[in-house]
């Protein structure tokens, strides 16, 4: 092999080309093939080292490490970042790993302070000089922490097992193979052979005898406490709950048996259900009068409400209520950006028949009148008396001017048809003036002043009829 040094010809800052020996710097060396990106590429970390000093760490490896940039690490001593024992008591480690065939596991302290589990392999690289090697490192940090955590798991089931309060066991085709003392103790075992190499069914009740005899994977696959009643050696029955799972993923026949004695629990729990039913007999009877009382108590709650917010005569709501509602119109209608009317109604010749007729018969129209206005309406509309022989219509969510005008058209023809008092057949009228949110206000007092103006307006011009206000602009 030829040993002499390799030349290559480079130009100098005057463009001439000349030969010169190998760069002394390894990174200048390296450049076209870091360049190249193919070390970057790999998901293990590549270190070259020059007397045991990094040199070069390609991207994974910084990665791997915890460094920002390639400054933190070159110029560093690999053998500085190793954190096993027996590091520091061998001079060069990364000499004596490029002499081991296999790649070792060891523990790595990265520059941002983390330690990280990687397997190491070192290979010596002559080309570069004697004491050239590159490290590969494959992160096995999360395989190693997965086996400590099964270790730890293990050790801590088998601690969880023997010291449980609850019987477990494993059966193995049928057998038990294996019982905790809990179990020995639930079964009045004094020797496990008394208990190792039975079928469970040896240690259950008659009733209960066929639960186990089919295949037990339907069993776990209900995924539930089962209620079982076993027999301990002296015949004692013992009522419990018992827990299936799986030990071979199915594969096989191995499982393991939870089981909790709930003998004394089932006692106290029929004692208390005894008391219970007792309790439950007087809580009912107790119940019943208060269910009766709250009713009784609702029903007029519900009675002084609707009388609050309702005219006593027609049933109609009443102002407090008709102002509620068209707030709420309002505040829909600015929402939806939609319309909302307000009609404003006076009974026209209705004094007459209450002066001739009398008051009684004065209220059977106004209350006639009522129902024929709620018949013009819709469900989401409102029929209100103002007062007197005054009405008030709040009709919600219109889209065009022009349903006002029906609604009124309606109550028109509906208020002119005659009404029958005792014998007696009258006739009365209405006045109608509307007004629109938004066109005539923004609240609900402005709008249904303006539809009062144009009731008035109604009235001085004939009567029995129906008219717009007038927009703002135009009073």
């Amino acid at each position: 092999m030829n040993n002499a040094p390799d030349l290559k010809p480079v130009r100098d800052d005057r463009g001439t080309a000349r030969n010169i020996s190998r760069p002394t710097n390894i990174l200048q060396e390296m450049s076209p093939f870091a360049m190249s990106g193919v070390l970057d590429a790999l998901s293990d970390m590549v270190c070259v080292c020059i007397d045991g000093t990094i040199r070069h760490v390609n991207t994974s490896g910084l990665a791997i490490l915890g460094a920002n940039n390639t400054e933190d690490l070159i110029g560093r001593s690999f053998q500085s970042l190793i954190c096993d024992d027996f590091a520091t008591t061998i001079d060069n480690i990364i000499a004596v790993m490029a002499d081991e065939p296999d790649a070792m596991p060891m523990r790595i302290k990265g520059v941002n302070g983390k330690l990280v589990s990687l397997r190491l392999k070192v290979v010596s690289v002559p080309d570069l000089g004697e004491t050239a090697h590159i490290v590969m490192g494959e992160n096995v940090t999360r395989q190693a922490e997965l086996t400590d955590a099964i270790h730890e798991s293990q050790a801590r089931f088998r601690k969880l097992v023997d010291n449980a309060l609850d019987l477990i066991c494993v059966m193995n085709d049928g057998l038990i193979t294996y019982i905790n003392t809990a179990g020995m103790k639930m079964l009045k075992a004094a020797y496990k052979d008394e208990v190792i190499g039975q079928p469970l069914e040896t240690f259950l009740h008659d009733d209960y005898k066929g639960i186990f005899s089919g295949d037990i994977r339907e069993l776990v696959a209900e995924d539930m406490l089962i209620p079982v009643r076993f027999v301990d050696i002296s015949q004692n029955q013992i009522d419990a709950e018992v827990g299936i799972s799986i030990l071979d993923s199915g594969r096989g026949s191995n499982f393991m048996i939870e089981a909790r004695d709930i003998t004394a629990h089932n006692r106290a729990v029929t004692a208390l259900r005894q008391s219970i039913e007792t309790l439950e007999q007087r809580v009912e009877a107790r119940t019943r009068a208060l269910q009766d009382e709250v009713t009784v108590r609702r029903q007029a709650e519900e009675k002084l409400r609707h009388v609050a917010t309702h005219d006593g005569l027609t049933d109609l709501p009443n102002r407090s209520l008709m102002l509620d509602r068209l707030d709420k119109a309002i505040a829909r209608a600015k929402r939806n950006q939609t319309k909302c009317a307000v009609m404003f109604l006076d009974l026209d010749g209705f004094k007459p028949i209450n002066d001739t007729l009398g008051h009684d018969q004065g209220d059977l129209v106004l209350r006639e009148a009522a129902m024929r206005l709620n018949a013009c309406i819709r469900d989401a509309d409102t029929a209100a008396r103002f007062g007197g022989d005054e009405f008030v219509l709040v009709l919600s969510d219109l889209t065009k001017t022009e349903d006002g005008a029906m609604v009124a058209a309606k109550v028109l023809q509906a208020l002119s048809e005659p009404i029958e008092l005792n014998g007696h057949s009258v006739q009365v009228g209405t006045s109608i003036g509307i007004a629109l949110y938004p066109d005539h206000g923004h609240n609900a007092e402005t709008v249904l002043k303006h539809a009062d103006n144009a009731m008035y307006a109604v009235k001085g011009g004939g009567k029995n009829n129906y008219a717009f206000a007038p927009a703002p602009n135009e009073i």
